[in-house]
């Protein structure tokens, strides 16, 4: 790798940082300079904006999730371990991002024409294979009617609450951080659980 690529990676993993634990009014290119490194200078010889920065952080956090989750939901494995797929996925992202779901409501409410048009570009659609399984399992008797993009709704919001309302969570239940992460194992063995025990008909 080039000292050229080389840096531009070590401003990016710094505006990655900084970005998730402040969001963009809270981040300081200054802020981002001294994470990184380098002096205030040379970062805005790479991103000539906070602006720019940030959308290339933001679309490559993006561009990271959403294939990875078509590609669970698109695959041959049956619902049940598709949902135990995803939620392991989504656990996975939050050990290693901890502030990315808080990150991405803020910036949402932010600038929800932006945020909407950007998600939009991604073009996502529920996998065809993915809803032939939901009417089959519904058409079988094993599920209550239900429509694919609900379903896929009550799997990812029971992820993505305990994270993105994650000081609440603590606050409520008197969890430090250890006691937390404990608290999420836990519910990580049963979300899919609870799927499927509130869909069976």
């Amino acid at each position: 790798m080039s000292i050229e690529k080389e840096t531009e990676e070590k401003i990016f993993l710094a505006a990655q940082r900084v970005f998730q634990k402040k969001g963009f009014d809270g981040a300081r290119m200054q802020e981002i300079a001294d994470e990184a490194g380098i002096n205030k200078s040379m970062l805005h010889y790479y991103y000539r904006s906070k602006e720019k920065l940030f959308r290339r952080v933001f679309q490559a956090g993006a561009a990271n999730i959403f294939p990875s989750l078509i590609k669970i939901l698109e695959s041959e494995m049956p619902i049940r371990q598709k949902v135990e797929e995803i939620v392991d996925f989504y656990y996975s992202i939050f050990r290693t991002n901890p502030f990315l779901p808080a990150f991405v409501v803020h910036e949402m409410n932010r600038n929800p024409k932006q945020f909407r048009e950007f998600i939009m570009s991604l073009n996502i659609r529920i996998p065809k294979k993915f809803s032939e399984q939901i009417k089959s399992e519904v058409e079988g008797g094993r599920m209550m009617p239900l429509k694919p993009h609900h379903f896929l709704m009550n799997v990812v919001s029971m992820c993505m609450m305990p994270m993105v309302a994650r000081q609440m969570v603590q606050a409520i239940f008197r969890l430090d951080d250890e006691m937390y992460w404990e608290f999420l194992e836990e519910r990580k063995e049963m979300i899919s659980k609870i799927i499927f025990s509130g869909i069976k008909p």
